[in-house]
């Protein structure tokens, strides 16, 4: 049985902080409202239809997991499961993949930050082969969308940004020591894309991210969602990220359906934005267009350039 979530004493006074910058002061990992851990950005693009050996092959061109996960350390993951149409959400073969990876590495706890109902896992091939690790994932069942605020499981922030000043976010987030994002590259009706930058409104509530869409006065204004995002980014940056881009939903996101594309690619990376990119680029779109890339560099969480680097192939 998955092991639920329940941690009452890690913040006592979550509607009393006085600042963010307080809390993180006192209680926090090192890496929160700073870059990625890693020095240097770092990208891997692996190709293929075998998009579960596909996923460990892009980790192993970062370094492997070990350089992320240490042994005995708590892994968070964020996964886009919470779709019915596929390619909507991220493919369980990938989300498998770094579950494995995780426990191979010595992990003594992986959480998934955002609910991940069975039948999701159930969706891969990998499934029955991977159970026993499936079953003890610390999975967090209060944060399902529509996700309300509570004392013992979110926190209520005062968040350095731009146009978002406050957020309500799981608790969790602060209590892995290594956080692996895992979205799927998409189409998004109101930011353009969706993928990295985006897929962190999954540790807020439903108050926060309807907040995001309706703060500015306009509804959906693409300025002001995409600021929140960057500025809800700046709360912790992802050590890893992980990008399903095998089947890509290229209009009528973020849900579906809609057409679709396949450049059967897993992206890897240490750096959110330029993942981002990459994958921007794949579905055909202009990266200075993408206001969330644009911001999100802008604010130093990253770079769009992916032709800077060096990418590593497979």
């Amino acid at each position: 049985m998955k092991k639920n979530y329940n941690r009452r004493s890690f913040i006592k006074s979550s509607g009393l902080l006085g600042s963010a910058l307080l809390f993180a002061g006192s209680i926090l990992p090192e890496n929160i409202f700073s870059r990625s851990s890693a020095k240097k950005p770092a990208l891997s693009v692996v190709s293929g239809t075998d998009y579960f050996n596909n996923t460990i092959k892009s980790v192993e061109l970062l370094g492997g997991m070990k350089r992320f996960v240490k042994k005995r350390s708590k892994a968070g993951l964020l996964i886009n499961s919470d779709f019915d149409t596929f390619p909507a959400y991220t493919s369980p073969d990938v989300a498998i993949a770094v579950l494995k990876m995780c426990f191979d590495a010595g992990a003594s706890e992986v959480s998934t930050l955002q609910n991940v109902k069975p039948e999701y896992w159930q969706r891969s091939q990998h499934y029955e082969t991977h159970k026993n690790l499936i079953d003890n994932i610390v999975n967090l069942e209060f944060n399902q969308f529509p996700s309300k605020f509570d004392e013992e499981n979110f926190v209520n922030l005062e968040v350095p940004g731009v146009s978002l000043k406050r957020a309500e976010v799981i608790k969790k987030l602060f209590d892995v020591d290594v956080l692996i994002n895992i979205p799927v590259a998409k189409h998004h009706g109101s930011t353009i894309y969706t993928g990295a930058l985006k897929n962190m409104m999954g540790i807020s509530t439903r108050k926060t991210n309807v907040g995001m869409h309706l703060d500015s006065g306009v509804r959906n204004d693409p300025d002001y969602l995409a600021q929140c995002i960057v500025d809800l980014n700046q709360l912790r940056i992802a050590d890893l990220t992980i990008t399903d881009a095998t089947e890509v939903l290229t209009s009528n996101g973020p849900m579906g359906p809609g057409d679709t594309i396949k450049p059967l690619k897993i992206v890897a990376g240490t750096d959110m934005v330029v993942v981002d990119s990459y994958c921007c680029n794949l579905l055909g779109h202009r990266i200075g267009e993408v206001l969330t890339l644009v911001k999100a560099e802008k604010a130093g969480i990253g770079t769009m350039d992916f032709n800077k680097l060096s990418i590593k192939t497979a």
